[in-house]
């Protein structure tokens, strides 16, 4: 009887045993109330082979244990575990901030997936905010030139333009994107209040590999209410640290710009859906002169929406959208204040 015994416990701990999760480093914080706690803790403990039984053991013993690979259930003593556990929920995508967990309120500007969905910020709206890039006559900071038309909607979902001169330029920008992977964005649209049907706001958009590498990702032609993942016009510039190394921007492949500027992959023009999940949205804050050009966005926005140019078609415009917005999947992100 007592061998039957022990054949079932160990097959109950067989069950439980599992591989290691990636998100298991302990705060500071959470180290020191787990290690105060006078009852025992329940942790994840090695068996070798990469494999982890659950065992309880005292507060006193749990350093022994963490340095040579155990893991505590629930750190964060939210009563979730970490994905990949041995035991629990196993959904719990931050098991270092009791805060965050599958179905928690989604709190807005952040920057942290709270309800642990994959999405960060989702039905919450972003701000943009208006700015100037470029006067006529190429200088980028103030005095700006007075003739250039620039305000935000009442709103907050659009904004007022014009650059009656050639080089004068403005933008429309938002932080809230920062952190996004580019290739989430799947459509911006707005609605064209007045101005030219023909010509409208082009995105400029500040990526980077967190490795020191920085590019802009422009739409230039009409963009609004298209697919992302299908178009293949979208031009790069300003990027730094080299100028034309850009495989950085993929997993895989040869990245260069075609003679029209537009960013290729073999030869052939990109989707945003090609490019690799490393890639974010982040404004640099600092620009990698002298590669950063007079009509890059300065604003300290990662996403923004782009009016005029040195071209013609530029010239003599303006006009007003609103209703902006931008989706990223199936959420669609409205702009407000």
């Amino acid at each position: 009887m007592k061998n039957l015994k022990r054949l079932l416990t160990l097959a109950l701990f067989g069950i439980a045993a599992c591989q290691k999760p990636d998100n298991t480093q302990i705060t500071g914080d959470n180290l020191a109330k787990l290690s105060g706690i006078k009852d025992k803790i329940n942790i994840c403990h090695s068996t070798g082979n990469g494999k982890f039984n659950t065992i309880s053991i005292s507060s006193s013993a749990l350093k022994s244990h963490l340095e040579h690979g155990d893991y505590v259930l629930d750190v964060d003593g939210d009563g979730l575990t970490a994905v990949g556990a041995c035991v629990g929920s196993m959904n719990d995508c931050n098991d270092n901030n009791a805060a965050v967990f599958p179905g928690a309120a989604e709190v807005c500007g952040d920057r942290i997936d709270n309800n642990c969905n994959g999405i960060i910020d989702e039905e919450c709206r972003p701000d943009f905010t208006t700015y100037y890039i470029r006067n006529s006559n190429a200088t980028i900071t103030a005095p700006w030139d007075t003739d250039i038309i620039l305000s935000e909607n009442e709103p907050g979902d659009g904004f007022f333009y014009g650059t009656p001169r050639g080089g004068q330029k403005v933008g429309y920008g938002t932080k809230f994107f920062d952190g996004y992977k580019i290739n989430s964005i799947s459509s911006v649209n707005w609605n064209l209040i007045s101005g030219n049907p023909g010509i409208g706001p082009y995105l400029n958009i500040w990526v980077t590999d967190g490795l020191g590498n920085y590019a802009i990702i422009a739409s230039e032609n009409q963009c609004r209410g298209t697919d992302f993942a299908t178009r293949t016009e979208w031009k790069i510039f300003e990027f730094g640290t080299s100028t034309t190394n850009l495989n950085w921007l993929f997993d895989g492949g040869t990245a260069a710009r075609d003679g029209a500027q537009y960013l290729t992959l073999n030869n052939v023009r990109i989707t945003l859906s090609q490019l690799s999940n490393r890639i974010i949205i982040r404004d640099p804050g600092v620009y990698p002169a002298p590669n950063v050009g007079t009509g890059a966005p300065r604003g300290g926005y990662g996403f923004s929406l782009i009016w005029g140019d040195t071209q013609d078609n530029f010239t003599q415009k303006s006009g007003q959208v609103g209703g902006l917005t931008v989706s990223s999947g199936s959420t669609v992100h409205i702009a407000a204040d």
